[in-house]
């Protein structure tokens, strides 16, 4: 007998049910001896497998802590209560910041405790991908969810990364299934769940405003629709949005510092959204090289296959050009983000980063997870999903050994060579937070273009700011302050937004000082890669 599938659909969030076949007396079950059999008995143990070296590798990298990084140790490190001025310069919300404040309280400042709270988020998400994913598709979704973003290149790099990735990965799945939860029953505690998922979102990272109104937007749009969902589903639908918008209204106490952040901080070292971003976010997922090509390959037939593809039976998959109503919010919540972003990011010019769509990116997760599921055969299935979580543990595995800056190198050459008293000057200083943390000699050090701490990067005006330093005169300055004592230049020539002026700090530092002797050679294969310099007294 055929298996049957009993399937609940409410508002465009659904629930499958998936039930056992029968077999039939006639017809006794045999003992699996063939390949495909040993396929379905390994299936499960392989998953756990799949899950635990994924948990294993979101607490393992052997790179010290880039930029971005150490600017989240150096600002969560103040007393709480200047965290909020500190972010007013830096151009993020506070609640990362303040959660890693406490968090480095109980675990110390290492580059594994700093990272290990991402770590810790991302495994709390596993079970709520399950969750999540067996709502959508049943149990075969359920695994497929968790395996897939177990395995994922992008949930294992932001999970040892000290930012708030991890944390806005949690909070979008969190917010999915409090959603599907209140639309089918609008209680209090169901509706303060969503409205609570909202503000943390908010709180982490302005990317969520994107999501937020998308999602808040389809909620309207659905709960006035005279077709498709009943008089009760709409009220229920008005409700989340209420709920939505109370949740967003927690968000008001922080509106100045947003509006000024706004204002005059951004994104300085890249260029401002395009079209052409969104087909990028592909390879932000699968990683590089040939095992991010194959994985790259195998997430796009899967999303194919989640958005199109239905069953029908074993041997035969049909893609029809129209997408599956089970997953038609999570395509125009996934899809409708990244064009939001884009629009937004072309208006106010500003960029649209990889790193930054993981507010969608487990909307991803869950579509592909479903597009696996379009699979009837289970052997197939797992051999789908082994091939891609294969995929994905290899690129991770590979990324989990790079180095990820030149910072150790700089800082290394300094602790062996410098003497007390020389002056370290970054240009720019961009490169100051990840160097200066390693770096133990008692130096003084200076930015480029301000002259200031290297602990922190000050992004108010920040183009204006490096158009108006005079370069010849920052150099007079630095060699002056370094009199009687070698001058240290870390640097990188071509820095986005910096326009050149580091190649001129270079130049003028070499002609006031000619013996300057280069140790550390820029080098690209480094996602932060940077020079340094010496020109000894």
């Amino acid at each position: 007998m055929k298996a049957r599938s009993g399937i609940g659909s409410f508002g465009g969030v659904a629930t499958i049910v998936d039930r056992s076949a029968h077999t039939s007396p006639a017809n006794p079950a045999r003992r699996p001896t063939d390949l495909g059999g040993l396929i379905l008995r390994y299936a499960l143990s392989g998953a756990l497998c799949v899950v635990v070296l994924g948990a294993f590798l979101r607490f393992f990298t052997s790179s010290a802590l880039w930029l971005d990084e150490a600017l989240s140790v150096n600002i969560a490190k103040l007393p709480v209560a200047k965290i909020p001025g500190a972010l007013r310069h830096d151009g993020a919300p506070p609640l990362y910041y303040v959660l890693l404040h406490f968090w480095m309280r109980m675990f110390g400042r290492s580059d594994l405790a700093v990272r290990s709270l991402s770590g810790f988020a991302s495994l709390v998400t596993l079970p709520v991908a399950y969750v999540a994913g067996r709502r959508l598709g049943g149990r075969a979704g359920a695994w497929a969810s968790v395996v897939l973003i177990s395995s994922s290149p992008f949930a294992i790099e932001y999970a040892t990364s000290a930012r708030m990735y991890s944390f806005m990965i949690l909070w979008s799945l969190l917010g999915f299934l409090a959603l599907a939860r209140a639309i089918e029953q609008p209680t209090h505690a169901r509706l303060g769940a969503l409205g609570g998922a909202t503000a943390l979102a908010l709180y982490t990272h302005y990317w969520s405003l994107y999501l937020l109104g998308v999602v808040g937007l389809w909620l309207l749009w659905q709960s006035r629709a005279r077709s498709g969902a009943s008089s009760e589903q709409r009220g229920a639908m008005r409700r989340c949005f209420v709920a939505m918008a109370v949740g967003a209204v927690t968000f008001v106490p922080w509106l100045p510092s947003f509006v000024f952040q706004s204002l005059h901080t951004g994104t300085p070292w890249s260029n401002a959204a395009g079209p052409g971003d969104i087909v990028g976010v592909l390879g932000e997922y699968s990683g590089t090289g040939p095992w991010g090509t194959a994985l790259g390959l195998t997430l796009f037939t899967l999303l194919l296959l989640g958005l199109f593809g239905r069953s029908i039976d074993g041997r035969q998959v049909l893609l029809r050009l129209r997408t599956r109503r089970r997953v038609q919010p999570l395509a125009i919540a996934f899809f409708g983000t990244l064009v939001v972003a884009v629009a937004c990011g072309a208006v106010a010019q500003a960029a649209f980063v990889g790193r930054y769509t993981a507010v969608v990116f487990p909307l991803f997760i869950l579509l592909i997870g479903f597009g696996a599921t379009v699979f009837a055969d289970r052997r197939v299935l797992a051999v789908v999903l082994a091939w891609t979580c294969l995929c994905g543990l290899m690129v991770s595995i590979g990324a989990s050994t790079d180095q990820r800056t030149e910072a150790n190198l700089v800082a290394s050459w300094i602790n062996r060579v410098a003497s007390p008293g020389d002056l370290v000057v970054y240009c720019p200083d961009q490169l100051g937070p990840a160097a200066s943390r390693l770096i133990h000699v008692p130096v003084e050090q200076a930015t480029f273009p301000r002259a200031a701490s290297p602990e922190r990067v000050d992004w108010v005006d920040y183009r204006s700011v490096i158009a108006r330093t005079n370069v010849q005169q920052f150099a007079v300055d630095m060699i002056n302050r370094a009199a009687g004592h070698d001058l240290w230049l870390v640097w990188r020539a071509g820095y986005p937004g910096t326009d050149g002026k580091c190649s001129k700090l270079y130049t003028w530092l070499q002609d006031l000082r000619s013996n300057g002797q280069e140790l550390v050679h820029s080098d690209t294969s480094y996602y932060e890669h940077e020079a340094l310099v010496r020109f000894p007294e």
